[in-house]
């Protein structure tokens, strides 16, 4: 099985090679559709193309799986009928088969569910989307039913993602977006909620040096994980001497506080962080150029918090680091009245020898329509807090990263106006609220 996997991970790159020779085109709204990738020999792929529809059917899956004998199951859908995704995703785990998706595919809302029926799962950041399920508007239903109708597909969803040992959390993400929008899925989120399967991955040492074909492989411990050397240090812990990869932690954790400063402080660390010359979102500039494209933005958005996701992060180091993560952020202009807040990947490559950012590069994952609060930096110190009062490991390395963490959060909500509590309230009623005459503040 291992080696098995390997060869779905290698196929990554395979597939994106393939598809500038393969067409992809597709009817928006057509029935379900197949595709053969023809790769090296154990590496054929079948894309299941199009929108699931009621009308479907999954032994067509069953048979052209077969005929063909792929290795994978790859989507290029927007989404569907729900009920169909299921149908389909237990036919994929009838087969036994596994499942991989990439970027340059979309698996968007119903798909993620038709996804999850690998027997193995790999997806590349950014590849699953996910919004809220809604009935169709084409069939009438008094509200009785309504409800009854989704509370059974809800029950249904919830076993299906169980059957299929993906966390129910998934569900209740997409139920957090609305229909109108999507939500990429993040390498944590896949990860945590075991919708990626990596207990099925091979260590550097089982899986030995890749081949010269295969995609970049990539060493990187997830930062919230324990470490195999008790006496490593975790995140935001002060790191020993040569310790590279927690170094580069904190850089990434300095460098987006840094960025929500005031615009004059912001603009002066970032002059102090860049190479003369920078990979800039894959284009090679000049450092002024990446200055000027800061400073663009900071005159847009004058008031900035952009906060590193708890646990998201992880680097590389071998002379340089290689690190990335997920940074959500609010944004403010007092002047014109907007607002920004979403929640982003980034990419940095930073040079250990002269401490300066070589490239970077990222990739916006959700945007929060109409947001006036920052109700993503509210729930990350919410977080914090909880783990910082509430453990009973109170001289745990873990607890004493959230309670710095959640103080350094605190003061840049604070900045913009936002408040934990009020004078005279006792603490046990205090909440995050625009401030007031009345209000507690965060002493800076």
């Amino acid at each position: 099985m291992l080696e098995g996997w390997g060869r779905m991970r290698k196929s990554v790159s395979l597939i994106s090679m393939l598809l500038a020779f393969v067409a992809m085109a597709g009817e928006g709204h057509a029935a379900i559709s197949y595709q053969r990738l023809d790769g090296a020999p154990g590496e054929r792929g079948l894309v299941i193309k199009g929108v699931f529809e009621f009308s479907d059917d999954p032994m067509k899956l069953v048979d052209e799986y077969r005929q063909y004998q792929a290795d994978y199951i790859s989507f290029d859908s927007p989404g569907g009928n729900v009920v169909t995704a299921i149908s389909f995703g237990r036919a994929i785990r009838a087969l036994n088969a596994r499942t991989l998706q990439i970027r340059a595919m979309e698996c968007a809302s119903a798909c993620a569910f038709a996804f999850a029926g690998g027997v193995e799962r790999f997806a590349e950041p950014g590849s699953i989307g996910v919004h809220r399920v809604s009935l169709s508007d084409d069939v009438p239903m008094d509200n009785k039913l309504a409800v009854s109708s989704v509370q059974s597909l809800t029950g249904d969803i919830i076993g299906y993602l169980t059957d299929m040992g993906v966390s129910p959390n998934l569900l209740q993400l997409s139920l957090s977006i609305d229909s109108t929008d999507i939500r990429y899925l993040t390498a944590a989120e896949m990860r945590d909620w075991n919708i990626n399967t990596p207990e099925n991955m091979p260590s550097p040492q089982e899986s030995g040096s890749p081949p010269a074909d295969a995609a970049p492989q990539v060493s990187a411990k997830p930062a919230d994980m324990p470490s195999a050397d008790p006496s490593a240090p975790e995140e935001g812990a002060a790191s020993p001497p040569g310790d590279l990869t927690t170094e580069a932690i904190d850089f990434a954790n300095r460098y987006n506080d840094e960025w929500s400063k005031d615009s004059a402080s912001a603009l002066a660390f970032m002059k102090s962080v860049y190479a003369d010359e920078v990979s800039f979102f894959g284009t090679s500039v000049d450092k002024d150029v990446v200055l000027k494209d800061k400073a663009a933005f900071a005159q847009h958005w004058p008031e900035r918090i952009y906060s590193v996701k708890p646990g998201s992060l992880t680097a590389s180091c071998a002379g340089k680091c290689e690190m990335s993560g997920v940074v959500e952020w609010f944004a403010r202009n007092r002047d014109t009245g907007r607002t920004s807040s979403g929640m982003a990947e980034f990419s940095f490559v930073w040079n250990t020898a002269s401490l300066q950012i070589e490239s970077e590069t990222g990739k916006v994952l959700a945007t929060d329509k109409g947001a006036k609060a920052p109700d993503r930096l509210i729930d990350q110190w919410i977080g914090l807090d909880d783990i910082c009062r509430g453990s009973l490991d109170r001289e745990g390395v873990k607890t004493l990263q959230a309670c710095k963490r959640r103080d350094e959060l605190g003061p840049l909500l604070d900045r913009l106006d936002w408040c934990y509590g009020r004078e005279g309230e006792a603490g046990m009623d205090w909440e995050w609220h625009k401030c007031d005459a009345n209000s507690r503040r965060y002493a800076e």
